[in-house]
């Protein structure tokens, strides 16, 4: 009979070899329900604990798997090149490799063309997940197997996740205020699906201050690609009046500049237009964007701080940071 190994306990658990290696250890941070689950398995199958067993405790891969939304095709936009340029600049420092999977915050995979395989065989050291949703599947899946990881987002569904974020509820109401301090009169905010968190934040500052200066509105989610940016400006273009579009994502401005143009108007003098990202391409927009900035490489370094800490030490507890937001004032709110 072949001597049974902690791959073995892996695969008949679904549990990663990582998991197990910790409750070989007995690591005091591992769930009672997985530590009796792997036991279970363990007795069931006869495997005996010995000194390259225990050896697992130190394993290091050096990956780290990003997992990106695949958005309905999408996989990211210019947000996400931006971020993970300065994730890849940082984890190269550190002598860790990025693995990139796109992947779906409703349903997952584990087949070998997906980054949860690594996960599940533990062949990576972390993980790193964007935007979540409310219920994300990612996360229960990550936290049941005791996987290392971090959130570029806000996650509003658990207790002891940690994230690094810009605040985006106050970035939605500094939005608000900025066009209204401007002499906007009429102003809309589009963004993205109704599901994200941060989309969810976000209108709710933009909320907030309408509410405080007794003001209506519309708050318009839905935006997919530049193509749907467009059709909805168009749509509020269609009074013809003077007024400010607050889009959330800089890249989407490309749609409104569009809509905004097409219907014979000018930018900044018919109609402003206000992003949130700072990304490098809307300072090439004619006007250039103004918009809300993120400071990318402070989020991607802090991110990667409580990740490395994380794999380092499995009595790390949860770290949840907001970054505030700032107005980038250019051209396209000048009248």
């Amino acid at each position: 009979m072949n001597r049974v190994t902690i791959k073995d306990v892996a695969e008949r658990s679904g549990i990663s070899i990582r998991t197990v290696s910790r409750v070989i250890n007995d690591d005091p941070n591992v769930k009672k329900e997985t530590r009796a689950k792997v036991q279970a398995i363990i007795d069931e199958l006869g495997f005996k604990v010995n000194m390259v067993a225990r050896s697992l405790k130190e394993m290091k891969t050096n990956q780290i798997v990003i997992f990106i939304d695949r958005r309905q095709g999408m996989y990211w936009g210019a947000f996400h090149n931006e971020i993970l340029h300065e994730l890849h600049r940082s984890m190269k420092s550190r002598g860790y490799r990025m693995v990139i999977s796109a992947s779906s915050p409703d349903s997952f995979e584990e087949d070998e063309n997906d980054g949860f395989y690594l996960v599940k065989h533990g062949l990576c050291d972390g993980a790193v997940i964007f935007d979540p949703n409310i219920g994300d599947k990612r996360i229960t899946y990550l936290k049941e197997k005791a996987i290392p990881f971090v959130i570029i987002g806000k996650d509003k569904s658990n207790f002891e996740t940690s994230y690094v974020d810009l605040d985006n509820k106050y970035a939605g109401y500094l939005g608000a205020k900025y066009i209204y301090d401007q002499g906007w009169k009429n102003f809309a905010f589009l963004l993205g699906s109704e599901k994200s968190v941060t989309n969810q934040e976000r209108a709710k500052g933009f909320q907030q201050f309408c509410e405080e200066h007794h003001l209506q509105h519309p708050i318009i989610f839905g935006l997919t690609d530049l193509e749907s940016a467009y059709r909805e400006t168009a749509k509020l273009l269609a009074d013809r009046k003077r007024k400010a579009i607050f889009i959330s994502g800089d890249e989407r401005a490309l749609g409104v500049y569009r809509a905004i143009v097409e219907q014979g108007l000018k930018v900044g003098k018919d109609i402003g237009v206000i992003g949130i990202d700072n990304l490098r391409m809307g300072e090439f927009l004619f006007p250039a964007l103004t918009t809300i900035g993120q400071p990318k490489q402070e989020i991607s370094e802090l991110a990667l701080d409580i990740l490395v800490d994380q794999i380092h030490s499995s009595k790390t507890l949860a770290k949840r940071m907001l970054i505030s937001p700032s107005i980038v004032e250019r051209e396209s709110m000048k009248s």
